[in-house]
């Protein structure tokens, strides 16, 4: 069990990468490029860790948190603007049916390593226990919601809607709960320091900026859909 949780979050980080690169290699090779290096200094960075401690935040800590910070959000915003903005980048997601994009979140079931590092005792249950837990709701409901959109990529916006914010809803919880942790407003026991810390770190460099993305994505893909609609209906 131990090999488990050490390389577990790196081994589905891999995977989730080779697969997108796959994906979209004859599609949009340098997508798949990027992916891969990106993939790669996530899952080498992830090896390390940011703060000193384990259980408890460290003086020493704030370089930590600001660089942990910026590259767990800053990946999720370049990624949003380069949808806008890129052409080739902007085709490539409008070719991507709406299930594939849904069922990229599978790679949450890696939830499980959170809910592992909560059994060990090195992250409080509001983020080992409840975020390990949503991330498994939301890889399970993906892959229904996944198979509910084959064949009508279209139907039912307002519950894939529902589904994504579920998604982000879940990085909101775990990243506020860290962030008023390390300023100090509240206490938790222990203090989750592992969240940016070996092996665990691979999920907030890979898997949370993708999923947000993703996510985000998705919301304003359905949005346009429910806009259109209603327009039709009202004509």
């Amino acid at each position: 069990m131990d090999m488990i949780y050490t390389i577990g979050p790196s081994v589905i980080a891999a995977i989730t990468v080779l697969i997108i690169a796959a994906y979209t290699w004859n599609t949009l090779r340098s997508a798949s490029i990027v992916t891969v290096v990106w993939g790669v200094l996530a899952i080498a960075i992830g090896q390390y860790s940011f703060f000193a401690g384990v259980s408890e935040w460290q003086a020493s800590d704030w370089i930590g948190f600001l660089l942990f910070g910026a590259l767990t959000f800053t990946p999720a915003g370049l990624l949003l603007v380069a949808a806008g903005r890129l052409p080739s980048l902007t085709h490539l997601l409008a070719q991507t049916p709406t299930s594939v994009l849904v069922m990229t979140q599978v790679y949450r079931f890696g939830g499980v390593f959170l809910i592992m590092a909560y059994a060990r005792g090195q992250l409080p249950l509001a983020v080992g226990l409840v975020t390990g837990v949503i991330d498994l709701v939301v890889a399970t409901t993906a892959i229904a919601l996944s198979v509910y959109l084959r064949g009508n990529e279209t139907r039912a916006p307002r519950l894939v809607i529902a589904w994504a914010m579920l998604a982000i809803a879940d990085f909101v919880w775990a990243v506020s709960l860290i962030t008023v942790s390390f300023l100090g407003f509240i206490q938790l026991t222990p203090a989750p320091v592992m969240m940016g810390n070996a092996p665990l770190l691979v999920i907030s460099l890979f898997a949370v900026p993708f999923g947000i993305f993703v996510s985000v994505y998705v919301v304003a893909r359905m949005w346009t859909i429910i806009g259109r609609t209603d327009s039709l209906r009202g004509r």
